[in-house]
């Protein structure tokens, strides 16, 4: 039993004691669902000269809307009937089936033997809804925000107007540890179902929609929720520096260095530093890119540092490097490729010697061995046969002799 529900009891009882007026404790406002009973913790004081009276038979009433409203306990439409010590000055009562259209306030009459006759000022505000209230989430808010590592603890309760009905709560998602739904009195008396569940905070919770439902399996009722929205609030996490192009690169390449952190609230100052060689970080620029041209001073490594206001982050070194024999290897290239030009450009003209050198030696050996015909008449009076040999040096002497030998006149040949 909690410590102030044992004070008001405390006090209760001490005023009790030496009551002089006439006080009733029990809920301002009950919420009830149409249908289901509704029971209404009730307890009393009386004048102490009343009290005598209290050991005869009295009857009970429950007024409706004013004091002097029509008895609810003799209504037709529902039963009721009073589960307390009348004589213990309980007045805990229930009514069956309570239907829809029966929301107002009721008022406690005592109507005893004489001078026991009394309806007291204090009423109960009974609301009846016909679906199921939903249950209160404590804290009472739509958006929860916290900080990372923040030790939360969501409270999960619901009036239960029908102590025999008891509906199944559920928390989704559950998050750490949750605490079995199990029933608690107020101060005034009255059931309430009631679950928690503990957790600790951390930036995957952030933005989570964490529900309480209810269900109830009698009377065919929807099951209803009740949600918070958790907002974590977390320093810079997870930076990193990525290089575009990645690898060496040839000088006076473009490199551009881009910087990536999650936060919450989203990180608002980027700081670009440099590592001096020593160990020393040299601030370089402020932004989310970094954007250089390769040179030799500027090649090294960089870290990308970020700032939000619950805290700052850093990378990883990334580093920028200037490849200076890749213009050598161009170079290499080019000559790699007149060399093979020029060789190809000599095969062929090697070829085409060769192919001159070979028609000229053809030339020369057809002057080397020139042949002449003679004709000889054959037996067939048809055909000449033309027969061909190669020329000897016979040939040549008896050729240039012939030329110089005057011709001889017919009529000085013999026979």
């Amino acid at each position: 039993m909690s410590v102030p529900k044992i004070l008001v009891i405390i006090i209760w009882i001490l005023r009790g004691a030496e009551s002089k007026t006439w006080e009733i404790k029990m809920p301002q406002n009950i919420d009830a669902i149409s249908g289901f009973c509704i029971q209404i913790p009730c307890q009393f004081e009386i004048p102490d000269s009343f009290k005598k009276s209290l050991n005869n038979p009295v009857e009970v009433m429950w007024k409706k809307t004013t004091t002097e409203g029509a008895n609810m306990l003799r209504s037709k439409l529902f039963q009721g009937n009073v589960i307390g010590n009348i004589l213990n000055k309980n007045c805990t009562t229930v009514f069956h089936n309570f239907p829809a259209g029966f929301s107002d306030m009721y008022f406690f009459r005592l109507q005893g033997p004489e001078p026991l006759m009394y309806t007291f000022r204090q009423g109960v505000n009974i609301t009846v809804h016909k679906d199921v209230p939903p249950p209160i989430l404590s804290p009472r808010v739509q958006v929860l925000e916290v900080l990372e590592g923040t030790n939360l603890t969501l409270t999960c309760s619901t009036v239960i107007a029908c102590p025999s009905i008891q509906p199944l709560m559920q928390w989704n998602p559950q998050l750490g540890e949750q605490l079995t739904p199990a029933l608690q009195e107020d101060e005034f008396g009255q059931k309430m179902l009631v679950s928690s569940q503990m957790f600790n905070a951390t930036p995957l919770n952030d933005r989570l929609k964490v529900s309480c439902t209810l269900l109830y399996s009698q009377g065919a009722k929807r099951p209803v929720e009740t949600s918070v929205i958790l907002r974590v609030f977390y320093a810079p996490q997870n930076t990193i520096a990525l290089v575009s192009p990645s690898g060496p690169v040839s000088e006076g390449s473009v490199v551009i260095l881009s910087c990536h952190s999650d936060a919450n609230p989203a990180v608002r100052r980027y700081e670009w530093y440099k590592d001096s060689g020593s160990g020393e970080l040299v601030l370089q620029n402020q932004g989310q890119t970094l954007t250089i041209i390769a040179r030799s001073n500027v090649q090294g490594l960089y870290v990308c540092k970020v700032y939000n206001i619950h805290g700052t982050d850093q990378s990883r070194a990334v580093a920028v490097g200037i490849n200076s024999s890749q213009s050598s290897v161009a170079l290499y290239i080019i000559c790699g490729l007149l060399a093979l030009l020029l060789i190809l450009i000599t095969a062929v003209d090697l070829v085409k010697y060769k192919s001159l050198l070979k028609r000229l030696q053809e030339v020369e050996g057809m002057r080397g061995s020139m042949t002449y015909a003679t004709l000889h008449r054959t037996s067939d009076p048809v055909y000449n046969v033309i027969q061909t040999r190669d020329r000897t040096e016979d040939d040549y002497e008896n050729r240039n002799f012939s030329k110089h030998q005057p011709k001889s006149e017919p009529w000085l040949e013999v026979s």
